[in-house]
C-alpha cells in the first residue's frame, strides 16, 4: 500500500495519498468515450499502490441500453483489476432527449451520492464531469467524510449544451453556469484535458493555482502501427479497399451527416469504402439517410471489443475525425491519440485555431478540412488517396508525436507525481 502521512500543514498545492475515490458516470466494461480513461486511470493508480475505489453507474453508454441483469437493480459491488467497484442506479433513456437526458444525469447525481456517503472515506475523490452536477453533490457529502475533491473536467458542459444548439433555455443556462462557478470555488483542485478548456475554466473565475492539465492519453502500450492486412478486411470484403474509418460515438457534437453527404458524393468511386462503427444518439438517423440515398459505400459495425481496436485502426487507409463547428475549444476528440498512436493520418474537419488543429497541425499528421464541408471532406480523402507516401508519412507524425506528448505512461506518471507531491 502506498502511504503517506497527512498532517494539517501540507500545502494546497500538494494533493495526497493512500485511498482514493472516482466517482465517475461512466466505466468498464464499456468500450467508448471518457469511461476508456476514468478506467485507465483507476486501474493505473491501483499498480502505483494506491487503494481505489469507483462510484459508477450500471453500465450504459454507447447504446444507451442497461445489460439485461442490470435492470431493475440499485446498486451492486464488483471488482475489476483490483479496483474496487460500487454501482449504482441510472435512469437510461431511449430515445434520447434533453428533458430525459437531465432526468438521466440527475438520477446518477442522487444515487451516487447516496453511495459514496455510505462507502469508505478516501483521500481523495476525483469526480469527473459530466454530469456537471456531480460535483455539487460529490462536494458536500465529500466535506462531510473530510475527504478533498479533484473535479475533473472532460468536457464544459453547459458551453458544449449552448453552443451546439441543445439548450436554447437562457434561464437555465443561466443556472448551469452559477452552479460551475459554485464547484469550481469550493472544490480543492481543478483539472481538465486541453488548453483551450483551460482558458475557459480559468476565465470562469477559477483560481490558477488550484487547475492543472491532465491530459488523456494514447494506449500506445495496446496500439502500435500495423499492416493494414487485418481480419476486419477479409471478413468484410475490404482487402483492396481504401478504406475510411470513423470510430467513436455516434452523438450531436460529431456532425456526422457530413460523413454521410461526403460519401454520397463519392457514391461512384467503387475503390473508396467507409468504415463507421460506434454507437450513440444519432446513429439510427444517419443509418436512415443512408438506406434512403442507398449508399452502399458505407457500412456500419457496432462498438468493438477494446483488445481490437488496435487491429481496427490498422484497418484503416486514413482515420476520420468529426466535429461541429460550434464544438471548436470546449471539446477535444481523444480518439486522434489512438489514431495517432496507429500511424494512421487523420483527416479532421476543425477550424486551425481549434485545439484539434493545433495538435494536428504540430504534429504534422493529417488534414484540416472545414467543418460541415462533405466537398472539401471528399477532396482530401481523394488527395491523400493519390499520395501514399505523404500519408504514409502523417501517420509516422503523428505516432512519433504521440509517443512524445501523449503517451499513457508519461501522463499517468505526471499524475501520479502531481498527487503526491
Amino acid at each position: 500500500m502506498f502511504i503517506i502521512c497527512v498532517t494539517r500543514g501540507w500545502k494546497r498545492d500538494r494533493l495526497l495519498s493512500g485511498s482514493i475515490a472516482i466517482v465517475a458516470i461512466n466505466y468498464s466494461p464499456e468500450l467508448t468515450g471518457i469511461s476508456v480513461y476514468t478506467t485507465g486511470m483507476a486501474e493505473y493508480l491501483v499498480q502505483k499502490g494506491f487503494d481505489v475505489s469507483v462510484y459508477t453507474a450500471f453500465p450504459y453508454y454507447p447504446d444507451w441500453l442497461k445489460h439485461e441483469g442490470d435492470k431493475g437493480r440499485c446498486f451492486k459491488k464488483e471488482v475489476i483489476n483490483n479496483v474496487k467497484i460500487r454501482r449504482s442506479y441510472v435512469y437510461v433513456p431511449n430515445p434520447v432527449t434533453t428533458a430525459k437526458r437531465i432526468i438521466h444525469e440527475l438520477s446518477f447525481v442522487l444515487s451516487s451520492a447516496f453511495n459514496y456517503l455510505t462507502g469508505p472515506r478516501a483521500d481523495l475523490t476525483i469526480v469527473v464531469s459530466p454530469p456537471l452536477l456531480l460535483g455539487l453533490s460529490i462536494r458536500l457529502t465529500a466535506r462531510l467524510k473530510g475527504s478533498r475533491v479533484l473535479f475533473h473536467v472532460q468536457d464544459l458542459q453547459p458551453d458544449a449544451a449552448i453552443e451546439l444548439g441543445m439548450l436554447k433555455n437562457r434561464l437555465f443556462a443561466r443556472v448551469l453556469y452559477k452552479i460551475e462557478k459554485a464547484i469550481y470555488d469550493r472544490v480543492d483542485w481543478i483539472s481538465t484535458i486541453c488548453s483551450g478548456m483551460m482558458d475557459r475554466i480559468l476565465q470562469k473565475g477559477a483560481a490558477g493555482e488550484q487547475t492543472f492539465l491532465l491530459r488523456n492519453w494514447g494506449d500506445d502500450d495496446v496500439i502500435s502501427p500495423r499492416d493494414k492486412s487485418t481480419e476486419y478486411r477479409s471478413a468484410y470484403s475490404l482487402n483492396e479497399k481504401y478504406v475510411v474509418l470513423y470510430a467513436g460515438n455516434f452523438g450531436v457534437k460529431q456532425g456526422l451527416n457530413v460523413v454521410a453527404k461526403a460519401a454520397e458524393k463519392l457514391r461512384n468511386r467503387t475503390d473508396i469504402q467507409f468504415l463507421m462503427v460506434g454507437n450513440g444518439a444519432v446513429k439510427t438517423r444517419l443509418m436512415q439517410y443512408v438506406n434512403s440515398k442507398k449508399l452502399s459505400n458505407i457500412m456500419f459495425l457496432p462498438p468493438q471489443p477494446f483488445e481490437r481496436l488496435s487491429d481496427l485502426l490498422a484497418t484503416a487507409d486514413v482515420s476520420l475525425i468529426s466535429q461541429r463547428k460550434e464544438a471548436g475549444n470546449i471539446v477535444l476528440p481523444s480518439k486522434l491519440l489512438n489514431i495517432m498512436a496507429g500511424a494512421r493520418p487523420v483527416i479532421a474537419t476543425a477550424e486551425p485555431e481549434s485545439e484539434l488543429g493545433g495538435i494536428i497541425d504540430n504534429a504534422n499528421c493529417g488534414l484540416l478540412v472545414e467543418p460541415e464541408n462533405a466537398g472539401e471532406l471528399s477532396k482530401a480523402i481523394i488527395y491523400l488517396k493519390n499520395h501514399p507516401e505523404e500519408a504514409a508519412e502523417l501517420g509516422m507524425n503523428g505516432r512519433d508525436y504521440m509517443v512524445k506528448h501523449f503517451a499513457k505512461k508519461q501522463i499517468l506518471d505526471g499524475f501520479v507525481k502531481k498527487i503526491t507531491g
